[in-house]
């Protein structure tokens, strides 16, 4: 028996190209250098697209003030001193917080006892009961 051999169709057109022209990255996408094969302008439009991203990026960089927070957790001493002053803000504000939400609650329940609201100001009978218990016990 005669082997024959296929001869590519000259309309083909990916029967010219090396199977490495062809081939796709494992995503399917084509490598930059078939981009530059197939469509030589591809590249130039790739770097600007590239180009106007890093644009983007040094504008946010520069509107957050990346320089001014890298350089304040460079330096240790920086370091501390913020982490001290947010400490001690963070604690007043816990503390006042804390106060004025008991502050209020307090004026509205004693606003409701002195309205009679009936479970209201039967508990603050009782609480009151109960310490004047204490009181008459301890002495």
């Amino acid at each position: 028996m005669a082997r024959t051999q296929a001869e590519p169709n000259p309309g083909d057109r990916f029967a010219s190209g090396t199977i490495e022209q062809n081939e796709r990255t494992n995503d399917g996408t084509l490598r930059p250098q078939d981009l530059a094969k197939d469509h030589p302008f591809e590249l130039r439009h790739e770097v600007t697209r590239l180009n106007k991203q890093l644009e983007d990026i040094s504008v946010a960089l520069k509107k957050g003030d990346f320089k001014d927070l890298v350089e304040n957790y460079t330096d240790w001493k920086k370091r501390i001193i913020s982490n001290f002053t947010a400490g001690i803000a963070r604690g007043l504000g816990l503390s006042v917080g804390t106060v004025v939400v008991i502050a209020l609650l307090t004026w509205i329940a004693s606003i409701m006892a002195n309205l009679g609201v009936p479970y209201v100001s039967d508990f603050f009978e009782y609480i009151g009961s109960l310490i004047q218990e204490g009181r008459g016990g301890g002495s």
